[in-house]
């Protein structure tokens, strides 16, 4: 019992990271920026924008209130057909997300960020406020993923592609990216026509945009730094020691391929290995330990799915818990 506390603690705690590193990359960054994101959130900010013109007197119809708002029906829909577990804690984001983002508005920090931020008499830096929001939104996700919940909204409209086309993730994440553009590009036209400001409207969509793409870049650096891998391919006469000093030392598995050399006509053992980048510099320790006469090459691993590594796809279950 107190090790299930302490995994739901934890798992609460990277929920409520996640939804604060959000939070502060909507309210903070972004719209103070007059940018906005795709998914659920891009749809809320942008109703934000135009009803409220960002005022904290007008909190009830801020970006938060249309989050929960704009999730409900997606929510039901997550309740019935995925696991509970998993739409429990994307509610559990949702819900964290919304209270901060109303707390934010109605304590108006934004403004004490900004004079934070901005020396008096100066004009915030914009470009610098987009890189910092797009890669604070470029963080959630993974965090999300890392306890097996979404961010909602467009998440959850890949993964409904992905379970009834039976496609997978990555076309999954194309759907994401395509609904995602179609937000930035319908909510710059509706400020166009609200505002009747053509170069404010371009300029949101340039942003957002980029803020957008910063957020991706974001993603795969850290999805890329869960699951990068090598393959070690050390071609030796004495595969035996060599694997079980890779395995004792390193604990990777191993696999034993019998070769023969092209040159000398002698067979050899190829000892192949899987590893984390980092621990690429003690295996050629225990190469140089074991056989310095060995030949060895490594190659870089796109994605690794197997016991050890991170896998950076969810895979849908139909079933329930």
């Amino acid at each position: 019992m107190k090790n299930k506390f302490w995994h739901n603690f934890k798992q609460i705690l990277i929920i409520l990271v996640a939804s604060l590193a959000t939070a502060v990359s909507v309210e903070l960054l972004l719209l103070p920026s007059n940018v906005v994101v795709g998914g659920a959130i891009g749809i809320a900010s942008i109703l934000d924008i135009l009803l409220t013109d960002l005022s904290p007197a007008m909190w009830y119809f801020s970006v938060g209130v249309w989050v929960v708002a704009i999730n409900v029906p997606i929510m039901i829909y997550t309740f019935v057909r995925f696991r509970r577990r998993f739409a429990v804690k994307t509610l559990l984001y949702i819900l964290f997300l919304t209270a901060e983002l109303i707390v934010f508005r109605v304590c108006n920090l934004s403004d004490v960020f900004k004079k934070v931020m901005v020396a008096e008499g100066e004009d915030m830096d914009k470009v610098l406020y987009v890189i910092l929001g797009g890669a604070l939104q470029g963080v959630s996700l993974p965090m999300l993923l890392y306890v097996n919940a979404s961010t909602g909204g467009s998440d959850i409209v890949g993964l409904f592609v992905q379970r009834h086309s039976k496609k997978s993730g990555n076309d999954a994440m194309r759907v994401i990216l395509a609904t995602n553009v179609a937000i930035l590009f319908v909510s710059s036209l509706a400020y166009y026509f609200v505002k009747k400001n053509g170069v404010e409207a371009i300029d949101m969509f340039v942003y957002s945009v980029a803020a957008m793409f910063i957020g991706e870049i974001v993603q795969e650096l850290i999805f890329n730094g869960f699951s990068a891998a090598v393959e070690l391919e050390v071609t030796t006469e004495k595969p035996q020691e060599m694997a079980d000093a890779l395995q004792g030392e390193l604990k990777r598995g191993t696999t034993n391929i019998k070769v023969v050399g092209g040159y000398s006509h002698q067979e050899k053992s190829m000892v192949v290995c899987i590893l984390n980048k980092r621990q690429l510099t003690h295996a050629r320790r225990i190469i140089n330990k074991v056989d310095p006469t060995a030949f060895a090459y490594v190659e870089n691993v796109k994605e690794v799915i197997g016991r050890g590594f991170v896998n950076k796809e969810i895979e849908l279950e139909d079933n329930n818990e």
